[in-house]
């Protein structure tokens, strides 16, 4: 069994800063994963093209079994707001963590964090960069049982 975990940057490319479908599908099909965790992830986004980034790398995959679960409504950096339950912000952008499984998902398990409350120290590359301190967001932890043909497996 392959298990692999992708940072998505919200689907934006190191190379050019782009969003690209096609890139990030190659992206995906090349890992190959038979269960796949990303994580910055969009559905919805403006800046991301409104796409659902977790079906896109199902799809990808060939993947039946995958779930999107929101840490924010809204777009982190700008104007967002916590994600209370699984079905608020629905036809807003969204953003948070993705798993996708090629096996059967038993079962799902959403479990929502609060931000940290002390800021957190990020380097920031460029001119006027260095160290600044960010507020944190609002984190989402998302995990399944899946049936394997080597028994349950979360």
């Amino acid at each position: 069994m392959r298990l692999a975990t992708f940072n998505l940057l919200h689907g934006r490319s190191l190379t050019d800063g782009l969003v690209d479908p096609d890139r990030l599908t190659a992206a995906v099909t090349a890992l190959d994963a038979d269960v796949l965790a990303l994580q910055e992830v969009d559905r919805d986004q403006t800046r991301s093209g409104k796409l659902d980034l977790t079906a896109l790398a199902a799809r990808a995959l060939h993947a039946d079994h995958h779930r999107f679960a929101a840490a924010v409504v809204g777009t982190p950096g700008e104007q967002f707001r916590p994600l209370t339950h699984d079905d608020d912000g629905h036809g807003e952008p969204l953003y948070g963590i993705g798993l996708i499984s090629r096996h059967p998902v038993r079962s799902w398990q959403v479990t929502r964090l609060r931000a940290a409350p002390v800021r957190s120290p990020i380097y920031a590359p460029g001119p006027g960069g260095g160290l600044i301190l960010l507020r944190d967001e609002p984190r989402v932890v998302l995990a399944a049982v899946l049936d394997t043909p080597h028994g349950p497996l979360t």
